[in-house]
Parts: C-alpha cells; sequence; structure tokens
C-alpha cells in the first residue's frame, strides 16, 4: 500500500523539539481517528514525473514527493488536540515542559523581549510552515482554528507582508493578530496536518462563510490562467506573455494576481472549470473560491517538484492534475499544448 499524508505531516518531526507532546500533554484527545480512502487520480501526461529532478529543498525528497504523485490510497493521519500547562508563547512558537514547538527558525525569536501577558486558556494555531507560506497558513492555520472551543481564544497570526490575511481571518470570522508574547496557563495545541474528512468539514465552512462575505454572483464559467508573477519565491516562465496570449486565444480568462484585487480575483476564480497556474501558495486562492467537482492544473518546477497541493485539491473536492516545468536560460518552459493535453485528461 502506497500511503500518503500532506506535505505538512512529512515536516512534523522538524518542528517539536525535546519532549514530545503526547508526553508533556495533560490530556491528549482523538478527534479523528487514522482514515484511508482512495485516492482520485493525478492527470498528468505519460512521461511527465521523467522530469523531476529535485523536491522542496529543506522539507522533501524528489523520492518522497514522487511517492505521493504516483500513491493510489491516501491514508490520513489522525487528527489530535493536546492540552498542556503553564506554557510561553512568543514569535518563536511555543516553549512548554522539555520542549518546544518552532514556528521561526531564528533563535533570537525565543527571546521575547516585549512585555508578557498572562492568559488562562487558548488554543495555537500556528507552526513552522504556516508562518513561512501563505498556503500553509490558509489551509492549516484557518482550518485549526475551528478546533477551539471559543473563537476569542484561537492564537492565529497575521504576517503584514500577507495582505489578504485580514480579509480571509474577517470573513471567516477569526481574529488574526500579529505575535504576541504570553504566558498561558491552559494550551491546546493540534497535530491536523491531513486532509481527513474533518479537514474537508472545516474546509466547507470556511468557504461558506468567505462566500457570505464576498456576496457576488460568479461570472461565466470559463478556464482561467492565474499568472503569479513575482509574489513568493521566483519561479519565472519563459516566455510568460506569449503563453498568455496563447491561452487567451483559446478561451482562458487571465487573471494577473498583482493587478486585481480581492472581490474581482474571487468572483473569477469561483466562475472557473479549470484553474492553470505556477506551483505555489496563491493556487489556495483558487481551492476556496471554485465549485467542487472543478480542476487545477499546477505547473510544477522538476528541480522544486511538490505534490502537497494534491493532497489540499482532493480536501476541497477539486481534479488535479500538473505539468512539469523544465529549466531555461529564461526561466521554466511551459508548454501550452502540454496545458491543453492535461487538462484534456479532465
Amino acid at each position: 500500500m502506497i500511503r500518503f499524508r500532506a506535505c505538512g505531516n512529512i515536516l512534523k518531526s522538524k518542528l517539536h523539539l525535546g519532549r514530545a507532546l503526547e508526553d508533556a500533554a495533560v490530556s491528549t484527545d482523538i478527534i479523528e481517528g487514522e482514515v484511508t480512502e482512495p485516492a482520485a487520480p493525478l492527470r498528468i501526461l505519460p512521461g511527465m514525473l521523467d522530469r523531476v529532478t529535485h523536491g522542496v529543498a529543506g522539507h522533501s525528497t524528489a523520492s518522497q514527493e514522487l511517492a505521493v504523485a504516483t500513491a493510489a490510497v491516501f491514508v490520513h493521519a489522525p487528527v489530535v488536540r493536546y492540552t498542556l500547562r503553564d506554557c510561553l508563547v512568543h514569535r518563536g512558537g511555543v516553549e512548554y515542559a522539555g520542549g518546544f514547538v518552532a514556528k521561526s527558525r531564528k533563535l533570537l525569536d525565543r527571546l521575547p523581549l516585549e512585555p508578557i501577558a498572562t492568559e488562562a486558556r487558548k488554543s495555537y494555531c500556528m507552526s513552522l510552515v504556516s508562518h513561512i507560506y501563505f498556503g500553509h497558513w490558509l489551509t492549516d492555520a484557518c482550518a485549526t482554528a475551528l478546533l477551539a472551543d471559543e473563537a476569542e481564544d484561537v492564537i492565529l497570526d497575521a504576517r503584514p507582508d500577507w495582505p489578504d490575511t485580514a480579509i480571509y481571518a474577517r470573513a471567516f470570522g477569526l481574529r488574526a493578530t500579529p505575535a504576541a508574547a504570553m504566558r498561558v496557563a491552559e494550551l491546546q495545541l493540534y497535530s491536523d496536518f491531513s486532509q481527513g474528512a474533518s479537514k474537508r468539514r472545516r474546509y466547507d465552512t470556511l468557504k461558506q462563510r468567505l462566500r457570505q462575505s464576498v456576496r457576488m454572483d460568479a461570472g461565466e464559467s470559463r478556464p482561467v490562467f492565474l499568472k503569479r508573477g513575482a509574489s513568493g519565491v521566483a519561479r519565472p516562465i519563459a516566455g510568460e506573455a506569449a503563453l498568455c496570449e496563447r491561452l487567451a486565444a483559446a478561451g482562458y480568462d487571465i487573471i494577473d494576481l498583482a493587478a486585481t484585487d480581492f472581490n474581482e480575483r474571487y468572483r473569477r476564480l469561483a466562475a472557473a472549470s479549470v484553474v492553470v497556474t505556477v506551483d505555489g501558495s496563491h493556487v489556495n486562492h483558487a481551492f476556496f473560491a471554485m465549485r467542487a467537482g472543478a480542476g487545477v492544473v499546477s505547473l510544477i518546477p522538476s528541480d522544486r517538484f511538490t505534490m502537497r497541493e494534491r493532497g489540499v485539491a482532493h480536501g476541497f473536492g477539486l481534479n488535479y492534475g500538473c505539468v512539469v516545468m523544465q529549466p531555461s536560460e529564461a526561466g521554466y518552459v511551459a508548454d501550452p499544448e502540454e496545458i491543453f493535453r492535461t487538462v484534456d485528461l479532465f
């Protein structure tokens, strides 16, 4: 049996240092046990995976990501709540008796220089990956926040360089605030990396709240190319302007991420029959807007190959495919004919 877990689960062992949470917790609650289910097929052209050379540096290897790409069965890890006593929360993460949950790799972030507040009870939703990557913040941290008993107990950081965090948090009914130092008498932490039934129910809740917040009808259904531009880690497409012209001629709606406001972007993504885009956190905008049963095609660099979005697309009820782009001196090569043939696989 090929086993699949969300990419974040690969990282789990790197985030908890020292004494394990299960050993430090005063109580451990299994919210959802391990779940096994068939994996929806990855839409991909023959021989495409032969192009893969590397996984995501510092996070995964090519072989790990290829195992996810070829998985026929998804095994979703349990969703677990840990309750700990007398914890220190700061910019770097959470200090508890004998251990540390990392949210930052910077040693100085473990030194709280600001005044330390005192709180009786809180639910901690952040992790290293949800602080580094906007996509993990949106799908991991915000979904985990719904596991808290009380909304006001949630610790959900908002990075100032991610302007959409405030819009999403407000639509989701969550309070996102800058990181602050506090000593918490009773702190709840979670292992919530997978895309099982519990996560899917929470995705549905967040999507419904977002749709009610935006309050607009979707336009005419058509394929979309979501132009990533210079956001995030650079993954330039060679001849992107020519690619956009070719896709537009084929009836694709070209959405420029940098030049489209939140409501307009949401409206056009909500109408998409399929979204084609370079792999990155921005694809999560599409996940929260698209109707179940629609499709996503990620253009993934061969030297930074990741299947994280395959599991998340499954969690949102979306079909998922990919084209593996190879590097050139002018950027990554995205062949429009390969894109069209991959879309035809849906």
